[in-house]
């Protein structure tokens, strides 16, 4: 998943508008954020696999994308945001973990349970549905823009641009398409 987890973020700042949007989005690419800089330190592993699915093999994710990573990640981001109250901060939180709950729909059985353990998990729509995923993923996107776009017309603190960033969700999605991807 890749859009999906910003779709994720504009559900979150539906139900938690005083969280500002800008720490959700962060939130919610952190393990993705924390991933690059692994990678070129040594401490994660990852292959390009050019024409299959979805592009690369994730060969080592466990310090970024591993469950209990995920949490320590969601709790340190969190506490950044404890003086915006505590709402705020588990907002936050949350944004990070949700970004491992969605990736489990997505990922081959690459997510490790802790670094270095044995127990993998991960459903592999990425590898099960090799171009359905990403009308999976868009479906997702759309439920979630309904969402935030009904919320906001409710609460009316946020989502003056509920289009513009739909917009721009859907943008980062087709340019992750399986039809763009190098041979």
């Amino acid at each position: 998943m890749y859009a999906g987890h910003f779709a994720a973020g504009l559900v979150i700042k539906s139900k938690v508008p005083r969280a500002p949007t800008w720490v959700l989005m962060t939130g919610v690419g952190l393990l993705d954020i924390l991933f690059g800089p692994f990678v070129l330190l040594g401490l994660e592993r990852v292959t390009l696999t050019p024409g299959v699915p979805p592009g690369f093999s994730l060969d080592y994710i466990d310090w970024s994308h591993s469950l209990l990573m995920s949490l320590v990640w969601a709790v340190l981001f969190g506490a950044l945001f404890l003086r915006r109250g505590r709402t705020v901060a588990v907002a936050a939180a949350i944004a990070v973990f949700s970004h491992f709950l969605l990736d489990v729909f997505m990922h081959p059985a690459d997510l490790a349970l802790w670094p270095n353990a044995s127990v993998h998990v991960g459903l592999g729509l990425w590898k099960i549905l090799p171009v359905g995923w990403w009308f999976v993923e868009l479906g997702f996107i759309g439920v979630c823009f309904v969402y935030y776009y009904q919320r906001s017309r409710i609460v009316s603190t946020f989502g003056q641009r509920a289009w513009a960033v739909l917009a721009v969700i859907v943008f980062l999605h087709v340019v992750n398409s399986p039809w763009l991807m190098p041979n």
